[in-house]
């Protein structure tokens, strides 16, 4: 393709992504390298990225990341996964060293625009995209709009905690939810090898023939579902996506139809107060965060 395009980077704990996105949502050239360890490093890696691509092209670079983004100023606030990136200002960067424009957004709120664009939430008024991974990340949509908060944090679950006063993460959802937690506690249940091995642990969740497995990933699920349902009491929300890798698995959205569908039969609260919930995974699995941090380039007011 001849023409101008978003340079979408998608900068997680272990690896950096990045794609050419057109205006249509068309991606290509798509590569993955790994993320460096220091801010020199992570500097350089971007510069390597950046000079792949003919300038004369490149109408803009958009971000998605962890930790508090904001979006406004284009400062990274305690990084997430990649703590180094605290205090830097990507605005700048960009300007001074490349000349072009610069967006940035959170990695939970970049997947949940790009739904919104293009994928389970185009036409949706109110919903909310949970994302499930090393914790758990979130995107609030309201009236067809991403809610980024006062600080930019709205949607960060992993901070949802019913001890607040008791620092011991196990209290806090990003714990109790992690994916790679619950699948490391199902591989050692499992006495594999390699623990966190996520294809062999939800193989033996499928064959539904181990009691102890079977309760573990129900009790999961349940979390989840609670986690869902107090959201719905807060945002009204009227669609749920979960994405993250373990989204990609048929028997999670399965099993948290069925246990809603449950908790509607046996609750008053939910099953006559509030309207019933519709459930979907994300569309786009690996490139939504690419995608979403482009949506938001292309429309600075989300």
């Amino acid at each position: 393709m001849n023409q101008t395009f978003t340079l979408g980077i998608d900068v997680g704990g272990t690896n950096i992504k990045y794609a050419r996105v057109f205006a249509d949502g068309t991606l290509d050239q798509k590569q993955k390298v790994d993320t460096p360890d220091t801010l020199e490093s992570f500097l350089d890696q971007l510069d390597r990225i950046y000079k792949q691509f003919d300038p004369e092209m490149v109408e803009a670079v958009a971000i998605s990341l962890p930790g508090k983004v904001d979006s406004k100023k284009g400062i990274v606030y305690f990084g997430g996964s990649v703590k180094y990136l605290h205090d830097f200002d990507f605005h700048k960067h960009f300007r001074e060293t490349y000349g072009k424009r610069c967006t940035i957004i959170n990695d939970g709120k970049a997947a949940a625009l790009c739904e919104l664009w293009l994928g389970n939430l185009q036409g949706i008024k109110d919903g909310l995209v949970i994302t499930l991974g090393t914790g758990v990340g979130g995107g609030i949509i309201i009236d067809g709009k991403l809610h980024q908060g006062n600080t930019f944090q709205a949607g960060e679950l992993s901070f949802i905690t019913q001890e607040p006063f008791n620092p011991d993460r196990e209290k806090i959802i990003g714990y109790q939810l992690s994916a790679v937690n619950f699948i490391g506690k199902c591989g050692d249940m499992l006495q594999l090898e390699k623990p966190y091995d996520g294809e062999r642990v939800f193989e033996e969740i499928c064959r539904k023939d181990n009691p102890t497995l079977n309760a573990m990933f129900s009790a999961y699920i349940k979390r989840l579902l609670n986690l869902i349902v107090n959201l719905q009491a807060i945002l009204n929300m009227e669609k749920v996506l979960i994405g993250g890798g373990i989204s990609e698995r048929p028997i999670v959205l399965d099993e948290l139809k069925r246990q809603y569908g449950e908790l509607r039969k046996v609750s008053p609260i939910f099953g006559q107060v509030f309207e019933e919930l519709v459930f979907d995974t994300c569309t786009f699995k690996n490139n939504s965060n690419i995608l979403g941090a482009v949506y938001a380039s292309m429309h600075e007011d989300v």
